[in-house]
């Protein structure tokens, strides 16, 4: 990435994440076209300090409906912090909201990026964007500042939202107050609000009476038939053009040649090498002794360039910095490029990829907001009907109108992600996040409480005094579930990130990170659990199982290692002497069950955090012990006492199965086991608590265990269960037996659980397995035949549609090790249903490719062990690393 200084002889790179994203800041506003939601919630987020902090994201409307519409219902949860702890609003115009710009405030000082990233990994970290960074303070930055304050204060007049318009009423005493325009210092900043941003460049041109000598573009997207290129060349008339391509730019190659050859113009063309996506977008502009650059959003495009808000165009934004004839050239080369130049005719293999905007629905869900007795109001476009509902992805309320005229569902929704449904219960409208006025107030509002607080932050009031309630209480207050609850900042390093964040990069704030998590109080916890070889006698861990069990704590003499054992040999729990408890009626569907689930999720995704073995190496290993221990316990529970109600079988299950999963991973090297060398993972699995296999066996038996969908429960776990299995983590013994006897009420002997659990990991059911995974990794079609010769060395052939460029498509590698684990084979053929082409994989063999009927066959570089292809797959990369340079892009 390139910042175009305000002063100095030339370009120099800047790191967005380092500028923007640290422990000291008050204040940070974003727009952007499209972002990252989870790159945000669980990486930048975490970044960021405490209370007071303003953080609003703007977001292309279209873009952030088609985002929100991918979300599972199960992944719901992981949208929390939205429109909790920052704000976030889609803006509906009837052009794309372009602009890419980044406002942070600091101990007082501003610091402002405006560029061509995107809010996600690739824009802000990418290298092949352009930024330039403006702070207050200098009579540049705070003139960009005070225009980016003008401009931001009217695109929330155009969103119209009070919560949005309340917020920045924050900022706006947020920014210091040296950032005003002046007629001294006219803001470099531009935007086409009201006039096109192609006639605002010419103006400038004009105005300073000199002939244009080069005009030099670069942008990755164009108008089909090269319109606004056009409109430049009639505008500024100059003697020579340098155009700078890569094989992805989207333009009518041949309508772009001959533009550029009636022109008048000299004409060279440069193509960037490597030959990679370059998502920056200049303009270049040479005349004699002077030169400026425009910067920014804005593409080759006559949405971007010729029309305003008004006419239909795109919402942009732009820096036209006058500078040096060197440094205007300089910018066109992204760091570790170079180019080569080409004659005009090698445009004419350029082609224009449409990329229409998503359709919008024809009922707009515009906003949802909580109410405190947890009802919802909404706002629609058009005005609501009285036979449409509201809908959460898990239940649906309908809607009614109060005496103030405002849209209320008729009871109250838990979930996070809304939708309009009609009657006959089909999706209406675009998702939305809801609202949470209370917690958005309280960011803006400084507290004085520790880093994680007492209580998770999930849990509130009468849930506290349940017994799940505590247990979770009592989770939270000792182990380090969540890392992002740790402590980011000390008063040291606050000062540090406020007062040196210019001269530093990420190492430091990684070893400040890591400082502040092992100096956290619970990670004292982790090195006294792990030097205890079980759990018998050790603290807190004990202690919790008590508190889960509200009972008095149990001898360990006759059972020290077993703690499916020690459970069942407990008497049911009985009040404290002199005291008295009344049973409490919670029923399955209070928001206990919620809000203890959602907690639950939480905590699991936090696992694959790479930050938590900051807090200590092994706390992956201690975390997952402990909740595999305590969901046996709540299993337990729940058996004894249904009428509590607090979390269903379905609702255990499938939180036990969001901790399985990342800790023994699927058998693709995805498991938290399985990213340790073989020695730490041989430590681990010996110190483990010896009662732990026999408690995994019991509650993935619980998963696969007789009854309704169990050939549907059974593929889903079966990847699960063999790494389980791998691991020596699944042991069934005669406490499991015992454990599954008092808990289903049926007898389960141990020959039994060894039976069905290993019957569940030789399962077959080809139809189904296809089903699944064709729905896993997003496929039209997959089919599976299998060959009945053993001694064949492919045993599998996949016949499947929806990949057609194999080489590149990160889906493949990840579909073989699937197939080879299902089956239990080594080779495996993929065929394309349509286009014709094969791959076959057979371990420790080079991978054959067979374009089609007639094409020449080619061999991987080298043979790819078993090993090798499932670290392919946990890296998420494709064949054409282990191919020749020219497969790279072969369908």
């Amino acid at each position: 990435m390139t910042d175009t200084p305000e002063s100095g002889p030339m370009t120099r790179t800047v790191q967005p994440i380092v500028e923007l994203f640290n422990g000291g800041a008050q204040a940070l506003w974003a727009t952007t076209y499209t972002m990252d939601l989870a790159l945000f919630n669980e990486f930048l987020l975490a970044r960021l300090g405490e209370p007071p902090l303003n953080i609003a994201v703007l977001a292309d409307h279209r873009r952030l409906s088609t985002s929100l519409g991918r979300i599972p219902a199960q992944r719901a949860d992981t949208l929390a912090p939205v429109n909790r702890r920052w704000l976030l609003r889609g803006v509906r115009i009837s052009g794309a909201f372009h602009p890419k710009s980044y406002l942070a405030v600091t101990d007082g000082r501003a610091t402002l990026l405006v560029g061509s990233g995107n809010l996600s990994a690739g824009g802000l970290d990418d290298g092949r964007e352009a930024f330039t960074t403006f702070r207050s303070g200098t009579l540049v930055g705070d003139a960009a500042i005070a225009a980016w304050r003008s401009w931001m204060r009217r695109l929330v007049g155009i969103v119209g939202d009070t919560t949005l318009a309340a917020r920045f009423q924050h900022l706006e005493g947020q920014i210091p107050s040296t950032a005003v325009v002046t007629q001294h210092v006219p803001s470099p900043l531009l935007h086409n609000l009201d006039t096109p941003i192609a006639d605002q460049l010419a103006t400038v041109v004009t105005e300073s009476g000199t002939r244009v000598n080069e005009l030099w573009l670069a942008a990755p997207f164009y108008d089909a038939d090269a319109v606004a290129v056009g409109t430049l060349l009639d505008m500024l008339k100059p003697e020579r053009v340098k155009l700078f391509v890569t094989g992805s730019t989207s333009v009518n190659g041949e309508r772009l040649a001959e533009r550029l050859a009636t022109s008048g113009a000299g004409v060279d063309v440069a193509a960037y090498e490597p030959d990679q996506f370059v998502h920056a977008k200049l303009i270049g502009i040479l005349a004699g002794p002077r030169a400026w650059l425009l910067s920014g959003s804005a593409n080759l495009s006559s949405a971007a360039l010729r029309l305003t808000h008004a006419t239909q165009g795109n919402i942009e934004l732009a820096v036209l910095a006058p500078l040096g004839t060197d440094e205007v050239r300089a910018a066109f080369t992204p760091p570790g490029t170079t180019v080569r130049e080409h004659r005009l005719q090698a445009l004419t293999y350029l082609s224009f990829r449409a990329q229409p905007e998503p359709a919008l629905p024809a009922v707009q869900l515009v906003a949802a907001s909580a109410l405190p007795d947890g009802r919802i109001e909404i706002t629609t476009e058009p005005a609501w009907s009285d036979d449409w509902l509201l809908d959460d992805l898990t239940c649906h309320q309908a809607l009614t109108a109060d005496d103030k005229g405002r849209v209320l569902t008729v009871g109250p929704l838990e979930g996070r992600l809304v939708q309009l449904l009609d009657a006959d219960e089909q999706v209406l409208s675009n998702r939305v996040i809801v609202d949470d006025p209370a917690a958005l107030a309280a960011t803006l509002i400084k507290v004085s409480t520790r880093a994680g607080g007492d209580v998770p932050p999930e849990l509130h009031g009468a849930e506290l005094d349940t017994p799940l309630g505590r247990a979770l209480v009592r989770l939270h207050r000792n182990l380090a579930m969540d890392v992002s609850e740790l402590a980011t900042t000390t008063s040291a390093a606050a000062e540090a990130r406020g007062e040196h964040s210019e001269q530093t990069d990420d190492d430091l704030w990684e070893r400040l990170e890591r400082e502040q998590f092992a100096c956290d109080p619970r990670a004292s916890i982790y090195n006294r659990v792990w030097r205890r070889h079980t759990l018998g006698g050790a603290e807190p861990l004990i202690e919790l199982i008590d508190a889960l069990r509200a009972s008095t704590p149990a001898t360990a003499g006759a059972h020290p290692h077993s703690l499916l054992t020690q459970l069942l040999d407990r008497t049911h729990e009985q009040p404290a002497q002199g005291e008295h408890r009344p049973p409490r009626p919670w029923k399955p569907f209070t928001r206990l069950r919620t809000r203890a689930r959602n907690l639950l999720r939480r905590w699991a995704a936090a696992q694959t955090d790479p930050r938590l073995v900051w807090v200590d190496p092994f706390a992956p290993a201690v975390n997952f012990s402990v909740m595999a221990l305590t969901l046996a316990c709540l299993r337990l529970d729940q058996a004894r006492h249904p009428e509590r109600g607090e979390l269903t079988e379905d609702d255990l299950d499938e939180i036990w199965q969001l901790w399985l999963r990342p800790f023994v991973g699927t058998g693709q090297g995805d498991g938290w086991l399985d990213q340790l060398d073989e020695p730490t993972r041989t430590q681990v699995l010996d110190r483990l608590p010896t009662c732990l296999p026999e408690t995994v066996a019991a509650l993935c038996w619980l998963l696969v265990q007789p009854g309704r969908d169990r050939r549907e429960r059974i593929v889903a776990s079966k990847p699960v269960l063999s790494a389980a299995l791998a691991h020596r983590l699944l042991d069934p013994t005669e406490a499991t037996s015992r454990y599954l006897t008092d808990v289903t009420r049926q007898t389960v002997t141990c020959d039994m659980a060894v039976d069905q659990l290993l019957g569940a990991i030789d399962f077959i059911d080809d139809d189904l397995w296809c089903a699944r995974t064709a729905e896993e990794f997003g496929l039209d079609e997959l089919r599976l035949a299998a060959s009945p010769d053993q001694t064949v060395a492919i045993r599998l052939r996949l016949d499947v549609r929806g990949i057609s460029t194999p080489f590149v498509d990160a889906r493949v590698p990840r579909l073989v090790v699937a197939a080879q684990h299902y089956r239990r084979c080594d080779g495996v053929v993929l065929r394309a249903v349509e286009g014709g082409w094969r791959l076959s994989f057979v371990t420790d063999e080079t991978i054959a490719y067979l374009p089609g009927v007639g094409g020449a066959l080619a061999e991987s570089t080298q043979p790819l062990t078993r090993r090798a292809l499932e670290e392919l797959c946990t890296a998420g990369g494709v064949l054409a690393d282990h191919f020749p340079s020219e497969y790279a892009t072969t369908p």
